[in-house]
């Protein structure tokens, strides 16, 4: 019911197309299902004039002639019929993949960070390539085949035990036992089939992590491993696919094998039951057996064809499931009034503060920072202190689980989410750039920026004579993974970006981490102009760059057990001081 609800809420926008549809596929049918009855009436009437010895002695029987034309009729109906529906069917699949594919985009947007982390790149790829492929192919080519041999076979049903419910007795009577091999090979395909795409989608992930990281494959020499990684994987798909494929594929031989013994036991004993009616000439006997003959072989039609289509719809059917599963996701929570943040006045509290990703694993414990307007407040310790969780709650990226944060004694959770972000900007350890020209990536977040606010953006972070010296200037086309910029230069232009969108609250997370020492100065200047005046947070492993820093947090295990001024921690001569000292004995 789940993966039919799904369906009908894109189908139901186009309900009217859709219900002419299911009427024209009840035309059809209805007229298939009464044409084997025409075919008995010719042969009987054909019987009946060889037997009267008339056939070649007169004009063609009337009545012979009227069968004929109504067969003629009833087959241009049919093909008529089923031409309008495949060409409206085909038109609302289009329309309705298409909401489909932009409604999981839009949701991706509106998805938390939570859900990023916790899915590889590759398997929420796979649901925009794979399976949304499936249901596209699936619609397609099945699920018109589904619907008109369902409606066939009613039909059949319905026209057999109205006309004659003997022989329609006969030609069911293997009915029960089709039924029973048909629902045990769906449910091993169906289990099989689900399987497979999630095989699928661990392969797509693993190939994306293999490509993103090939450098660093290629330098530590793991080529070999990689591939026997990818082998191993992809063996895992080879079985869960042969599997799926083989139970789906054996549904067409076992039901066409069923047809045909059926066939044979309508010929044999229908044959005996109409000969056996004394009060039936042999001409209508003959005609009654050879109309049942026809529905016998049609009878086993429908459940072939559905046979035929039921591996790609199993596809379609998982890949409406891992579809869902994204729609199902939960959204980013937004106040419905919001407060707009436009202006921070007094500071950033951070109050007692406890945060865990996972239930029953703390990542930060009773932490509580005080942050003034216009002070830089750099935040320091080991990996796995805290401290980018903290960077990531004051961009509500998640919730606190206890405590609270605010903004001028606001609760970030009353604040209006977008305001917010407007109003916090952040540069990332590592800089992404987007594909168009390095004026579009400068001005990302403000698209309507003239190309003097984007320039003096550059010139501020010291990446200005750079782009001059292009051949295309503010025109160069670049992507995130363009070779002409270094890392310190994307992330010049990245800090670029967040200056020319004049955050109210800056988060810098260990912006020079990945550069060497000349660009590292760079980098410094360029920090210090976009933290000018603003309240700033800075996470920093090299504490040279934060030691003008107005306070110092220093986390370890999630909590706070240092506060204050470099030379003030330097003083207390505890962790804060040893780092510093490891440090700058080393450089």
């Amino acid at each position: 019911m789940k993966t039919i609800s799904f369906f009908w809420q894109y189908f139901k926008r186009y309900k009217f197309s859709f219900v002419l549809v299911v009427l024209l596929i009840l035309v059809a049918t209805i007229l298939q299902a009464i044409f084997p009855i025409f075919i008995g009436q010719a042969v009987d009437e054909l019987a009946s004039l060889v037997t009267k010895a008339d056939l070649l002695q007169s004009s063609p029987h009337e009545k012979l002639v009227s069968i004929m034309i109504n067969l003629g009729l009833v087959f241009l109906s049919i093909s008529i019929s089923s031409l309008i529906y495949m060409v409206l069917m085909s038109r609302i699949i289009a329309a309705s993949t298409n909401e489909m594919r932009k409604g999981l985009f839009a949701k991706l947007a509106r998805l938390t960070v939570s859900f990023f982390d916790s899915h590889k790149d590759g398997d929420i790829l796979s649901r925009f390539t794979s399976d949304l492929d499936n249901i596209l192919q699936a619609l397609n080519e099945s699920m018109i085949q589904v619907m008109s041999n369902i409606a066939l076979y009613l039909c059949l049903l319905l026209v057999m035990f109205r006309y004659h419910w003997t022989l329609a007795l006969v030609t069911v009577a293997s009915t029960p036992l089709a039924l029973l091999v048909l629902v045990l090979i769906v449910r091993f395909a169906r289990k099989y089939t689900n399987l497979q795409q999630k095989e699928v989608g661990k392969l797509n992930a693993y190939m994306d992590e293999t490509i993103s990281g090939h450098k660093a494959v290629i330098v530590e020499g793991l080529q070999e491993e990689i591939i026997a990684g990818f082998v191993e994987q992809n063996q895992k798909v080879r079985k869960a696919t042969f599997k799926g494929r083989m139970f789906s594929g054996l549904l067409f031989p076992i039901m066409n094998g069923m047809s045909l013994i059926n066939t044979a036991i309508v010929i044999f004993l229908g044959s005996a039951l109409v000969l056996q009616d004394k009060s039936l000439p042999v001409s209508t006997a003959l005609g009654l057996v050879v109309t049942f003959v026809q529905y016998s072989q049609q009878y086993y039609q429908p459940m072939i064809q559905i046979a035929a289509s039921w591996g790609s719809l199993q596809l379609a059917f998982t890949g409406a499931d891992r579809i869902q599963e994204m729609f199902d996701a939960p959204e980013e929570v937004r106040p419905e009034s919001g407060q707009v943040f436009t202006d921070l006045k007094e500071g950033v509290q951070i109050e007692h503060v406890d945060f865990s990703y996972q239930v029953g694993k703390p990542i930060l414990k009773d932490v509580s920072i005080t942050a003034p307007k216009g002070k830089m407040t750099a935040v320091v310790g080991p990996t796995g202190s805290g401290k980018t969780t903290i960077m990531n709650l004051l961009n509500r990226f998640y919730d606190v689980d206890q405590g609270s944060i605010r903004f001028d004694g606001r609760d970030i959770r009353d604040l209006d989410l977008d305001s917010l972000r407007q109003r916090v900007g952040i540069v990332l350890q590592d800089s992404v750039l987007f594909e168009g020209t390095i004026r579009d990536n400068i001005r990302f977040g403000l698209p309507s920026a003239s190309q003097e606010m984007v320039e003096t953006a550059a010139r501020a972070t010291h990446i200005h004579d750079f782009i001059e010296s292009l051949p295309d200037k503010y025109d160069t086309m670049v992507d995130d993974e363009q070779n002409i910029f270094s890392t310190g230069q994307k992330q010049l232009i990245s800090i670029a970006r967040t200056l020319l969108s004049d955050p109210e609250i800056l988060i810098l997370d260990e912006a020079t981490s990945n550069v060497d020492t000349v660009t590292e100065s760079k980098i410094q200047q360029a920090m210090e102009a976009i933290v000018a005046g603003r309240t700033s947070f800075v996470i920093a492993h090299r504490l040279k760059t934060i030691l003008n820093a107005d306070q110092i947090i220093v986390l370890k295990d999630g909590q706070v057990i240092e506060q204050g001024s470099h030379q003030e921690l330097l003083k207390q001569k505890g962790f804060y001081a040893e780092l510093y000292h490891n440090q700058f004995v080393f450089e």
